[in-house]
């Protein structure tokens, strides 16, 4: 009995300590949106928003740091884009739009907080945790310039369970990963509601303000992805 009461509480404890990310909103900015899938997706890294940039670097590691991360990110999307929507590129900031049956997506990071390591390592409850929102806009390029259709807003983070060192499912990295999976679900429930997939090959993104587990619909959360 004891130990049963151990092994629940530890379960408890990790879900408790090992926060998420989640869509914000979703918001459609055109009344007449894309009705079918692009033939390509090609993004551009993603600026930020300097005020809310809080890592424990400054001058040129400031900036080595902010690269990478935006590379990363833009790995970590264009690898979900390809795999869920259609084939993605990375395009740099400053590359001209390429007009046809594509998407671009542009955007910025409205916060990136990198918490602290041992608070997440030692304390947990919620201390020392990461923070990562973005704005995500799509744009469509079929006309003489890109059009933007959809925005996407994420907000979450990560703090790791107490006294596991090196918990692998928390930090910045791994926030940017689950970014990229919800940014990419929120596209996918964007097509389906256009009628581009069917049913069975829709993802929906983690909404924010589905909390509750058990407010969730099994079959609007994830399908089994295509042969």
């Amino acid at each position: 009995m004891m130990m049963s009461r151990v092994v629940l509480a530890a379960v408890s404890l990790a879900l408790c300590s090992c926060a998420s990310v989640g869509v914000r909103s979703s918001q459609r900015l055109s009344d007449a949106p894309p009705r079918k899938a692009p033939a390509a997706i090609f993004v551009k890294p993603l600026a930020y928003y300097e005020p809310n940039v809080a890592v424990d670097r400054s001058g040129t590691k400031l900036s080595d740091f902010q690269y990478d991360f935006q590379e990363k990110f833009t790995r970590f999307l264009t690898s979900r884009l390809s795999d869920g929507i259609a084939p993605a590129s990375a395009m740099a900031a400053t590359a001209p739009p390429r007009r046809g049956n594509y998407w671009l997506i542009t955007g910025q990071f409205d916060r990136v907080s990198q918490g602290s390591r041992f608070l997440r390592s030692f304390a947990g409850f919620g201390l020392g945790g990461t923070k990562l929102d973005t704005t995500i806009v799509v744009s469509d390029m079929s006309g003489p310039t890109p059009r933007p259709f959809l925005v996407i807003r994420t907000s979450g983070g990560s703090n790791a369970v107490p006294l596991l060192l090196g918990f692998p499912r928390s930090g910045l990295t791994f926030d940017a990963q689950r970014t990229a999976r919800e940014v990419t679900a929120a596209i996918s429930e964007f097509l389906y509601q256009q009628g581009a997939v069917p049913y069975e090959y829709a993802v929906a993104p983690r909404r924010l303000s589905e909390t509750a587990p058990a407010r969730y619909d099994p079959r609007a959360w994830v399908h089994a992805p295509a042969p």
